[in-house]
């Protein structure tokens, strides 16, 4: 807890580090997909854990930091059913994911022009929250346990998009990210004789809407 205090502090700090020429604050909207990785057993067979398509949404604060150069403090919400698959069986479990982070934008178009590509990169936090009903028996439990736990996770983030002047106070911008994290083994906890880890992809196509000022 106190590391992520301590980003928090930083991401309200850094914007303030330079003289900002604009700024912007919005919200956006979109899909939520995951990349796999394999639960393995000492015996040599594995199960494949991911979570299914769902949907993404939050807000940003942004500023320009000089002609090509931009910082955003970002919140995601996403909502992903974590499961387990293996040769037709499959288990299923309720899972949503908080974010919080702060990206830096390359633009390849100076401010003051309507359309302006960029792309990014940051870093933050992540949890991971499982949010269905644990039952007593579940499929594929031999390799590892869907649960109603949190993990919080680092979080590395790099993406393209295109930001657009819609109105004289307006933007508009469409975005596709990657969310790296480390999997979460208290979400997806392995059980006795099975290994984990590795990291997940969270790729988020998203459209987003800004006030400008």
């Amino acid at each position: 807890m106190r590391a992520i205090r301590v980003l928090i502090g930083a991401c309200f700090l850094i914007p303030f580090a330079a003289q900002a020429q604009k700024w912007e604050v919005g919200g956006f909207g979109g899909g939520s997909f995951y990349t796999s990785q394999d639960v393995k057993r000492v015996n040599g067979t594995s199960a494949n854990a991911s979570f299914s398509p769902g949907f993404a949404a939050g807000f940003f604060v942004g500023q320009d930091l000089g002609r090509f150069f931009g910082g955003e403090i970002r919140y995601m919400f996403a909502r992903n059913t974590a499961k387990l698959t293996r040769e037709g069986a499959k288990a299923s479990f309720g899972a949503q994911t908080h974010s919080l982070h702060y990206d830096f934008n390359v633009y390849f178009a100076p401010t003051g022009n309507r359309v302006r590509p960029y792309f990014s990169v940051g870093a933050g936090v992540r949890q991971f929250r499982g949010t269905g009903t644990e039952t007593v028996t579940q499929a594929l439990s031999d390799y590892a346990l869907l649960t109603r736990t949190n993990d919080t996770t680092p979080l590395v983030t790099a993406g393209v998009g295109v930001k657009m002047r819609i109105g004289e106070k307006s933007s508009l911008r469409v975005e596709v990210k990657d969310f790296m994290t480390p999997v979460p083994k208290n979400v997806f906890t392995p059980n006795r004789g099975s290994e984990f880890g590795g990291w997940f992809h969270n790729f988020l196509p998203v459209v987003g809407v800004a006030y400008v000022f």
